[in-house]
């Protein structure tokens, strides 16, 4: 039965249109293995900036946003795990199936059943917001890619060590934290202000990133076999995870971007992306492992959330302020109240 909601909507007009327009939104209609989210924040990642400025291949007018958090308010007839008024968590798959519904710059925001999971009442809900990409982004990298044991919360060590260049960012927050939980020792960088966090997510080891032996440092620390994923991905940060690569005996270089370094001969750039997630990796990560683990305190929601209040109108101040960059933080836009 269709439950009559009132939606509104921050929507991309056109292509590199600015600012984004808040008007009426889609009217949520989920399929039989979706659920309908009231939204409560929804976090920028940079793909929102990206794709306002940049060329796309979506069909417009579109909404932007990747993942949300709020309670549940519609659930599809064949969905089994959540109840309505329940506070979760999701990641918007509105790039693939093309649906404006399934985005979240708006009041209600559709999301596959395997894409969500409950936020345990010991964590605060704009704390949880900051999860569903990057978690997804770094479960494609370890998972998907380099076909490493899915996390646990008591995980069976092994010998072998995985360089995570950006271990402060929202990608490479998770990136640690599930390396960890797969029994990986983490070698990761990050700014010396961010040290202290980064191990407090698990790293072993921290090195600056602009120090200027930085490179001989880490092959130091690495071996042949070991692994990288570059979750910063520029130029210059692809072309320095490659020359470490290389010199280790190459392999699989995993990026959270379109490759475009130099790479060494025995070197296979591959890019990650945080979709498609398969219903089966989806499950074991949002209805098992990750609220087990956030409600066990043996993973913490990082980086911390920077706020903006004011509803969809501030939206395009959300996606201005991550084109300019922050450190160690996530923006979330409060769109509405909890």
């Amino acid at each position: 039965m269709a439950v009559p909601f009132v939606n509104e909507a921050a929507w991309l007009p056109t292509a590199n249109a600015r600012p984004v327009k808040v008007a009426d939104g889609p009217k949520p209609n989920p399929s039989k293995n979706e659920v309908v989210i009231k939204v409560v924040y929804a976090p920028v990642n940079p793909s929102d900036w990206k794709m306002q400025d940049g060329p796309t291949h979506l069909t417009y007018p579109f909404i932007h946003g990747l993942e949300v958090a709020g309670k549940i308010v519609q659930l599809g007839s064949d969905v089994t795990q959540f109840k309505l008024n329940q506070r979760v968590i999701g990641h918007c798959d509105g790039l693939l199936t093309q649906k404006t519904t399934n985005m979240g710059f708006q009041l209600y925001s559709t999301c596959a059943e395997h894409l969500v999971s409950p936020v345990p009442d010991s964590v605060a809900l704009l704390n949880a917001a900051v999860l569903p990409v990057g978690i997804d982004t770094a479960a494609a990298a370890l998972y998907d890619h380099l076909k490493l044991p899915l996390p646990s919360l008591n995980p069976s060590p092994i010998a072998k060590k995985i360089l995570i260049w950006g271990g402060s960012s929202s990608c490479g927050s998770s990136a640690i934290q599930l390396a960890v939980a797969s029994g990986l020792e983490v070698v990761t960088t990050a700014s010396s202000s961010n040290h202290e966090l980064v191990k407090s997510l698990g790293a072993t080891h921290v090195l600056d990133y602009k120090d200027l032996d930085v490179v001989d440092r880490l092959l130091s620390l690495l071996k042949p076999g070991d692994y990288i994923v570059d979750c910063i991905a520029t130029k210059e940060t692809q072309t320095t995870c490659g020359e470490i690569l290389g010199r280790i005996g190459g392999g699989k270089l995993l990026v959270v971007n379109i490759p475009e370094g130099a790479f060494p001969e025995n070197v296979e750039p591959s890019m990650v992306i945080c979709l498609p997630v398969t219903p089966e990796l989806g499950s074991h990560m949002w209805h098992k492992f990750i609220p087990e683990a956030l409600a066990a305190g043996k993973y913490q929601a990082k980086p911390d959330p920077h706020l903006l209040a004011g509803g969809l109108e501030s939206v395009q101040d959300g996606i201005d302020l991550l084109r300019k960059g922050v450190s160690a933080k996530k923006v979330v836009i409060e769109i509405a109240a909890e």
